[in-house]
């Protein structure tokens, strides 16, 4: 099972603007709204901003699997924390750090710069829980995860 994160393709009708760019949003109303507060251009009307369905540029997100959805908010965060920055500096026996190991999400690279501390990163379970967790249209909360 997967989620779809819909892409629209999103041109401004007038010569200079080009053929447009891919948004991802929600509905149509949403994508042409992004575009519109993101123009730097005073005579640009939500008339003048044409929207179209472009499902071949859809993003396909997996949904959260049971062992993902039954970790707690420390651990999502560490885990999300980790995707963003490529690894997560702390100390080896780091209690969140650890259970996330133990989980199969993350491993001790057993490199860190002083006794006692590692670098960890995501295994490729850890990584498929994490784009899980990512939510489906970050600008857009309230369209659920």
């Amino acid at each position: 099972m997967s989620r779809i994160r819909k892409a629209w393709r999103v041109q401004i009708m007038d010569v200079g603007y080009g053929s447009g760019e891919i948004i991802y949003a929600p509905t149509a109303g949403k994508a042409r709204y992004q575009k519109f507060l993101n123009v730097d251009c005073d005579s640009i009307t939500f008339a003048s901003i044409r929207v179209t369905r472009s499902p071949e540029d859809d993003f396909v997100m997996p949904v959260v699997d049971e062992s993902t959805s039954a970790l707690d908010k420390e651990q999502k965060s560490t885990l999300m924390h980790t995707m963003k920055n490529g690894r997560f500096y702390t100390s080896k026996d780091d209690k969140t750090l650890c259970s996330l190991v133990q989980a199969g999400f993350m491993r001790d690279t057993g490199r860190g710069w002083n006794d006692g501390e590692t670098y960890f990163v995501l295994t490729d379970a850890g990584r498929a829980a994490t784009r899980s967790l990512e939510p489906l249209y970050p600008e857009h909360p309230e369209y659920g995860a």
